[in-house]
């Protein structure tokens, strides 16, 4: 699943080509995308790109009468830019096709999770995902996270992902984040120390700034907008690493699920 580095980088991809660009038509192939609350897509056509932005994992494009288009990727989510008469076919998981002056935009999800959302009032849409802190907020502090893990005796690898918290981590830094702190993903969220909790703000600013500056992690599942592909893959120290040595200390890596998602950890230098 596409998280915060991933959705950023095709934030930043996209935007570089379809600002100021005005959506001239649009074609909705799979409705049930469409959030039940939010406007007719339909109403997209004829408003013009001016803001591409990001919430949590959430896509937010903005147009010319304040209106926002809101986009959550999901599991496979992928928008594919294309030069206007340079496009291919649709295929059969194309889901959403809207064209401007100079390009076109093609939307493909193999497994139709995604959801759009088209609205006038993104603060209130927003609100009620109940999405926590951006991990780059000045507010995410030490004494947040203490108060927020305080009687939370689930794994601090299951609270990561816990998007009313920090919104943006998933499973694959949230592996990353708790390497890179030395934290066992097994230990209750409330045994954290203040100085665990300040480690893990400093190395969950680390990790997904250079995951940013990488273009995010290029695995089965994602690939950014124009087929650019992200680089972080090669710097992961965790995830998909069952069974290898740790970059660390060498030591065999070890895994298994918690709480339903794969976890990957280093059993000496994350220890319990």
């Amino acid at each position: 699943m596409p998280e915060l580095p991933e959705v950023e980088t095709v934030v930043r991809t996209l935007e570089k080509s379809l600002m100021n660009e005005t959506i001239e038509s649009l074609d909705l192939r799979v409705p049930s995308l469409v959030e039940g609350a939010s406007l007719p897509l339909s109403a997209c056509i004829f408003k013009t790109f001016r803001l591409f932005s990001r919430r949590g994992k959430y896509l937010i494009f903005g147009f010319d009468d304040a209106s926002f288009l809101v986009v959550h990727l999901r599991m496979e989510g992928k928008f594919h830019l294309y030069k206007k008469g340079c496009e291919p076919a649709p295929t059969k998981h194309t889901h959403l096709i809207f064209k401007t002056h100079h390009y076109v935009v093609h939307y493909l999800d193999t497994r139709k999770f995604s959801r759009f959302a088209l609205t006038n009032d993104l603060d209130a849409y927003l609100e009620s995902k109940h999405l926590g802190l951006e991990p780059f907020d000045e507010q995410l502090t030490s004494s947040y996270l203490l108060k927020r893990y305080a009687h939370r005796t689930r794994c601090i690898k299951t609270i990561l992902l816990d998007q009313s918290i920090i919104a943006g981590i998933g499973n694959i830094y949230a592996d990353e984040i708790l390497f890179a702190c030395k934290i066992n993903p097994q230990r209750q969220a409330c045994s954290l120390s203040k100085r665990e909790c300040d480690k893990i703000i400093l190395n969950t600013r680390a990790v997904l700034h250079n995951a940013i500056l990488q273009g995010g992690t290029t695995i089965r599942s994602y690939t950014s907008s124009l087929d650019v592909s992200g680089r972080f893959q090669i710097s992961l120290n965790a995830y998909g690493r069952k069974g290898k040595p740790c970059h660390r200390c060498q030591t065999e890596m070890v895994g298994r699920k918690i709480d339903g998602r794969s976890t990957v950890w280093c059993p000496k230098c994350q220890k319990v």
